[in-house]
């Protein structure tokens, strides 16, 4: 009798091998036999049978149906993640640095180096994709992430509108607040709202529609900056008049660099001789467009200073502010050499203007001008530059520019005078013996003019000064008296043991009386401890905010919550100025057709970038983008509104599709 024949049994790790997991199904109840689930047919439980019936016509022929299904949720499973990381790298990289036209290279250029590693294959990232994960993803997620900074604090917006390079009007906004994370005071990019008329009710409705849209509260908003024009100061019908109808404790600020700019040019224009202003300009103009010009002149000043290059001549325009002052800066300290160059120019060129600049170079009086009027706009340079900067002590600005006016009132004013030169005209308290220069007085004594023109140049000089003075007092702060007050807020005044009270400061910000004598008692109080920081003022009042008492109670906290709102007054619309700047780095000659809305994500991202203090190489996305990355996905029907920059701003939408689907591709 022969030995019985062995049936060999279902085994499960068939199911996870590599060769069976796509099709092989386990029967219920019968161990003997396996099923496939392609060919709809039973197998012998055997290996060598399975194999067998992996390798037949018809099993080829009935997976070929699946093998996107298979793909697919291979990819979603395996490398999805990894992808997406990969892929949101790249649209931070193209959002912080370069054009969207380049992905289409880049990203072909990375799957091809790591398409080794299970990022690198999946990696399908174009213009088109990655439009829709700047604006739909990476953007609203550093939207969220500044609206979690600001929560519920006071804050203070910049506000100014300008055309970019495709002629569309923008109204641009910045915010300032204080991030109670980091300790100190952010002043950073919120919106770029476009514009069709920019009268004060269009202006006034796109500040508002903007802080609602972003989620914050508008009572919260303690400043407004701007610069002087009349459709934001109007006292009557200005954006500032009706944005106080909302808040009424708002304060407007004008800004103090425009300010000073505008004083500066009324100034000169007025009083100064036309040639000044014109050695100036065509100085700049006779380098300009000449690289042989420039050639000459650089080998002329080698040879004169022992082969040391020269600075480039720069130009004086109203766009840049105060930059006279660098103008002539730069062309006293190369007055020799230009002299020599233009003495050289008249002889070889033949030249008519070189002739004119030579003589005039060859005037003492024309050097007198500049080396007086040099010192005055350094030091409103100086000025200027401290209220352009994120980085200074915010408490201390005031007293820099009333210490500005009272040093150019000092230079022609009779020192017995006792009037306050930031309010009182100053014109009939020149005194009669001014002490001049000595620098200046030298080079007027190796003057060839007469007394009488010498005289006349010193009045010219004493005029400049007067109007500066009168320029600068109509174009202060109107209660730039109340603001002084705000350097009681520096850890200095605030430490002493004897000060003033804050009543002129609440006052202003329409404090009840009842709050104002609790916060005056804080203020007070406020030298009973110890603290720690005792230098920098930001740092100072955050340890305040943060002091709590042994019943976990901050008695200190509505004196450090003025504190912290006067800190954030908008003294300068310098932020809102770089804004334009960067659009004009974004919006291109070459990429004018970008949509308001690609150009809002990628300077909300730049922003957001930049308040992290991380490049795109650093920053770390969060799982939920990631996630939300897998899922985008843009409509084909909506991939005719293509430009030169990705896709329109109005053709982008989430879908719950994945988009490595190579269908959908």
């Amino acid at each position: 009798m022969g030995k019985p024949q062995y049936s060999q049994k279902f085994r499960e790790e068939w199911l996870t091998d590599k060769l069976f997991k796509d099709w092989l199904l386990k029967i219920e109840n019968d161990s003997s036999k396996t099923r496939c689930r392609f060919c709809k047919s039973e197998i012998n439980a055997k290996r060598y049978d399975l194999v067998q019936h992996s390798k037949s016509k018809k099993h080829i022929q009935a997976s070929k149906a699946f093998s996107t299904s298979r793909s697919i949720t291979s990819l979603v499973n395996t490398s999805t993640i990894k992808t997406s990381m990969a892929e949101g790298g790249l649209a931070l990289f193209i959002a912080a640095h370069c054009s969207i036209l380049s992905c289409d290279h880049l990203g072909v250029l990375c799957a091809k180096q790591f398409q080794d590693s299970e990022a690198g294959k999946g990696i399908k990232m174009h213009r088109t994709k990655c439009t829709t994960v700047i604006c739909n993803i990476l953007s609203p997620h550093f939207e969220i992430n500044l609206k979690k900074s600001i929560a519920d604090q006071p804050y203070s917006i910049l506000i100014d509108e300008s055309t970019d390079i495709s002629v569309l009007k923008f109204l641009g906004v910045t915010i300032m607040y204080f991030d109670r994370q980091i300790g100190k005071i952010m002043s950073t990019y919120l919106s770029l709202v476009e514009m069709q008329a920019c009268d004060a009710d269009a202006i006034t409705d796109a500040v508002c529609k903007t802080i609602k849209e972003k989620g914050l509260d508008i009572t919260k908003m303690v400043g407004l900056g701007s610069d002087n024009a009349s459709v934001m100061v109007g006292i009557n019908n200005g954006v500032y008049k009706k944005l106080k109808e909302k808040v009424p404790s708002l304060i407007h600020i004008p800004c103090v660099c425009h300010s000073l700019q505008l004083a500066v040019s009324a100034a000169t224009s007025a009083t100064l001789p036309r040639n000044i202003e014109y050695l100036i300009k065509e100085t700049y103009n006779w380098f300009s467009h000449s690289t042989l010009r420039q050639a000459q002149y650089k080998n002329v000043y080698n040879a004169i200073n022992n082969g040391h290059n020269p600075l480039k001549i720069v130009k004086a325009c109203d766009t840049r502010w105060l930059s006279i002052e660098t103008a002539v800066s730069r062309i006293l300290n190369q007055w020799i050499e230009l002299k020599t160059l233009f003495q050289i120019a008249r002889q070889k060129e033949k030249c008519y203007n070189a002739e004119i600049l030579f003589n005039m170079y060859n005037d003492n009086n024309n050097l007198a001008y500049l080396t007086y009027l040099h010192p005055v706009l350094l030091e409103i340079q100086i000025v200027n530059k401290a209220f352009e900067s994120n980085n200074v002590d915010s408490s201390k600005l005031l007293n820099d520019l009333t210490n500005l006016v009272c040093s150019i009132a000092k230079r022609f004013v009779n020192p017995y005078c006792k009037e306050n030169p930031l309010t009182c005209n100053m014109d009939s308290y020149t005194s009669p013996n001014i002490q001049w220069p000595l620098e200046f007085a030298m080079i007027l004594e190796k003057s060839n003019s007469s007394e009488d023109e010498k005289k006349q140049l010193k009045e010219r000089l004493v005029h400049f000064l007067q109007m500066l003075l009168k320029q600068l007092q109509q174009r202060l702060p109107k209660n730039v008296a109340i603001l002084e007050k705000v350097s009681m807020m520096s850890v200095k005044n605030t430490l002493k043991l004897i000060k003033e009270p804050l009543t002129p400061l609440l006052n202003l910000f329409k404090f009840d009386i009842n709050k104002i004598d609790k916060i005056n008692h804080q203020w007070q109080n406020l030298t009973n401890i110890n603290w720690i920081e005792q230098t920098n003022t930001t740092q100072f009042w955050k340890e305040v905010s943060e002091y709590t008492d042994a019943s976990g109670l901050n008695p200190y906290f509505d004196v450090s919550s003025v504190a912290l709102q006067i800190l954030i007054l908008p003294w300068s619309n310098a932020d809102v100025e770089r804004l334009f700047s960067q659009i004009n780095v974004v919006k291109t000659k070459l990429r004018n057709r970008m949509g308001p809305k690609l150009l809002n994500s990628i300077l909300t991202i730049r922003a957001g970038l930049k308040r992290e203090g991380m490049c795109c190489s650093k920053y770390v996305l969060p799982a939920d983008i990631l996630n939300s990355i897998t899922k985008s996905y843009i409509t084909p029907s909506q991939n005719q509104n293509q430009d030169n920059e990705g896709v329109d701003d109005n053709m982008v939408e989430l879908m719950d599709i994945d988009v490595h689907c190579p269908i959908l591709l």
